[in-house]
């Protein structure tokens, strides 16, 4: 993905909510899926507490509790969605 912006600050923002959401499992280690797991929040909270610093060494916490939670469940389905899909066309 080419972004518009130069701003390091959202390119680092960007690049670190990549990497946590790719990290998350669709299953917990006991076999269901990490929607209905006691798991699901440490996923949510990852991104919660995630901390940047700007340039001016303000510390900054850029997701709240809700768009951190819908970024893991939109990280979930689209994953799931394209697995299904991709077994669809086999």
């Amino acid at each position: 993905m080419k972004l518009k912006s130069k701003s390091s600050l959202f390119h680092t923002i960007i690049e670190r909510t990549d990497q946590q959401l790719a990290e998350i499992p669709l299953i917990d280690p006991s076999g269901a899926q990490l929607e209905d797991s006691t798991d699901f929040d440490m996923y949510v909270d990852t991104i919660k507490e995630m901390k940047l610093t700007n340039a001016k060494g303000d510390i900054i916490h850029p997701f709240s509790t809700t768009v951190a939670t819908q970024l893991v469940y939109d990280e979930l389905a689209d994953r799931r969605e394209q697995s299904n899909g991709d077994k669809w066309h086999e």
